[in-house]
């Protein structure tokens, strides 16, 4: 198919240079310099040719009108300016019909049949408007895709040509100014595509062209034409969801054969803007304008244009991702396949899971990105650091172990040292076999504050650092033990009685004191004695503490089912009187113990009087011994060694002269 197309091309340009040659001067040629893009494309003026994907079809007419194509003036060299004299041809109006149609989706064939319907001017030259209707040449041509879709493609290229037929070549009724009498031949290279919205079309051309003038103008410029090479650019927005689009377009030539390459006469300038729409994927309508910013003959200062076709689109298949690739292909259809393709997959991108740029086919390590030290042995993976401390392991002497922040500068990748792992570099530590622990001392780096003792009070504060300060501290000596006058092993701070023993028989209910009573020999022996009124019943009030320790004695040993309280007398006195007082004094003591919570049938009293004497009668202190009360316990029976009743001394109020009385009836008494 190229070759073909490059034969007859070949053979045209024969045919025009054998034309060329048999003249030696062409007289008219045609002045409208406007040459319609294929109808059915969103463009006016640069090409960018469809295929049977888009259509395979498209017939319409595109209404030309320019303002002033062809004026009589003179160029103002103060000012850089051309300033209009006459205008010859004031108004034009032509009509292009065409044609296209493509096949195999590679090649386009389209044809244009331009028609003058309205001059208007001034005829000055040899030249004048013409008076009615006029055929002008009609265009063939062809294009070939290369490569990519215009319309659907981000990048595209067309080669093509164009040959207009010169009907004044065989017939001369014409006018001048709408034909040439010789062949014209414009091979072209189009390069154009459509993504995301960007419409876009550059072509490039060279227009042969013999050598012609108009009317009687001998001089050159103005009115005269010759080959010329060609550009256009068309950049703007395009929807195929909305059939829409608004291309704004530019288009330049020069004379470079029969005329002076780029100066003012022989160099046109246009710029153009058109709209395009269309209708329910059929009709397709467009407008557009532009005016002439360089103008040679045949450019009007004003242009208007407007397009009406019969232009079926073919319905696209259908591609939601819009990649290019139709979903009934496409493995991916929700998913661009972007600028790289899976080659397995149609329509997907490659996967980069870890997005550092390598594709899961060539990546070893798909889940971590390579980053900015990519390992050049592993594509995708970076440089390894397995202690993640920024030292690669190629160049880290320690590449299981952080450098932290004191790194060995002589160990790429090594901590300085530091033994006792207390955070203190060795160089820098007093103590650096030993940790400084959560108390370090701050007058020795890296080292534990001392406690000898272990008591919790460090050395530099410890009063007593060889003591350790025990349960009860000393409140005015800081790691002191408190002081234990009575040497009880009770501090003083916590002892009820500092100054006298507790021991051997503490008060449970004064710590550190001694207690009152003591279970011995089958007794409850109290240590202090019981003090009545003299020659009464009466318990003194000095006495009830003990009488309440052998209460609490009874309550702590439920196990003593029954005592026996007994009341003793000295000798001193009538024998019936001391039997009844010590009768009395019993039965005193009973009733105190009762009323303290102890059951009745726990206690029985009985007295003794002088029956019973522990010492002496004969001295004060045997008699003071012989007045006395004994706790008895009867049950259960007392199996041991019996006790020496002669070191329990229980005094009376008779040697307590001013003693206070207490319960008991009766009043202070006369000594008997």
């Amino acid at each position: 198919m190229r070759r073909a197309f490059l034969v007859s091309l070949l053979c045209c340009l024969g045919l025009v240079l054998a034309g060329g040659l048999g003249r030696a001067q062409n007289i008219g040629f045609q002045l409208n310099r406007y040459e319609p893009t294929t109808v059915g494309e969103w463009s006016f003026h640069v090409d960018h040719p469809w295929y049977s994907k888009m259509r395979f079809v498209a017939v319409g007419l595109t209404m030309n009108y320019a303002h002033r194509p062809l004026v009589l003036g003179r160029f103002d060299d103060s000012q850089q300016a051309f300033r209009p004299t006459r205008p010859i041809i004031e108004h034009q109006l032509i009509g292009h019909f065409e044609v296209a149609g493509s096949f195999l989706d590679r090649v386009l064939i389209t044809t244009t049949l331009p028609v003058t319907l309205l001059e208007r001017g001034e005829p000055y030259g040899g030249i004048s408007p013409i008076a009615g209707q006029a055929v002008g040449d009609p265009r063939l041509g062809l294009f070939v895709r290369l490569f990519g879709q215009p319309y659907q493609s981000a990048i595209s290229m067309s080669l093509g040509a164009y040959v207009w037929v010169p009907l004044r070549k065989f017939t001369d009724s014409l006018e001048p100014q709408s034909s040439d009498q010789e062949v014209r031949v414009a091979p072209r290279l189009v390069l154009g595509g459509l993504k995301r919205g960007v419409f876009w079309s550059f072509g490039t051309s060279f227009l042969y062209r013999p050598e012609a003038r108009l009317g009687m103008f001998t001089s050159p410029g103005g009115t005269s034409a010759g080959s010329e090479i060609q550009f256009g650019l068309a950049l703007g927005y395009a929807s195929f969801l909305y059939r829409l689009a608004i291309v704004p377009e530019f288009t330049a030539a020069s004379v470079v054969i029969g005329g002076q390459p780029f100066s003012r006469d022989y160099t046109s300038l246009e710029a153009l803007v058109g709209l395009h729409y269309n209708i329910a994927s059929q009709v397709q309508l467009s407008a557009g304008g532009g005016v002439g910013l360089l103008r040679q003959a045949g450019t009007p200062d004003g242009r208007a244009l407007l397009r009406l076709a019969y232009a079926p689109m073919r319905s696209p298949p259908a591609d939601r991702d819009h990649d290019g690739v139709p979903d009934k292909r496409d493995l991916c259809p929700l998913e661009p396949q972007g600028d790289h393709p899976d080659p397995d997959r149609p329509g997907c991108p490659q996967d980069d899971q870890d997005g550092d740029g390598v594709y899961d086919k060539e990546d070893r390590c798909v889940d971590i990105p390579q980053g900015e030290h990519p390992d050049p042995q592993r594509r995708g993976c970076p440089l390894p650091d397995r202690d993640g401390d920024g030292v690669f392991d190629r160049d880290d002497q320690c590449p299981e172990e952080p450098m932290g922040q004191n790194p060995d500068p002589r160990r790429p990748g090594c901590p300085l040292p530091d033994r006792d792992g207390d955070g203190v570099i060795d160089q820098d530590d007093q103590c650096p076999e030993e940790p400084m622990g959560l108390h370090p001392d701050p007058r020795r780096p890296g080292c534990p504050r001392r406690d000898r003792d272990q008591d919790g009070v460090f050395d530099d504060e410890d009063l007593c650092p060889d003591q350790p300060q025990g349960e009860v501290p000393d409140p005015a000596r800081k790691g002191c033990p408190a002081g234990d006058r009575d040497r009880d092993q009770i501090p003083d701070p916590v002892d009820a009685c500092p100054d006298q023993p507790g021991a051997p028989h503490p008060d449970p209910k004064k710590h550190g004191c001694p207690g009152l009573v003591k279970m011995e020999g089958g007794k409850i022996v109290i240590l202090r004695p019981v003090f009545f009124a003299t020659d009464e019943d009466v318990i003194l009030e000095q006495s009830f503490p003990v009488l309440e320790a052998v209460a609490d004695a009874l309550r702590a040993q439920p196990h003593i089912k029954k005592i026996r309280v007994e009341g003793h007398t000295d000798d001193r006195g009538k024998k019936e009187h001391n039997m009844d007082l010590s009768e009395r004094r019993a039965r005193s003591v009973r009733r105190f113990l009762i009323e303290r919570g102890i059951a009745p049938e726990r206690i029985e009293a009985q007295g003794f009087g002088p029956t019973r004497p522990i010492q002496s009668n004969k001295t004060a202190k045997g008699r003071a011994a012989n007045r006395r009360v004994d706790f008895v316990i009867i049950d259960p029976p007392y199996t041991g060694p019996a006790v020496d009743p002669s070191q329990i001394v229980s005094p009376d109020e008779s040697d307590q002269k001013r003693g206070k009385r207490g319960r008991g009836k009766g009043g202070r008494g006369k000594k008997k």
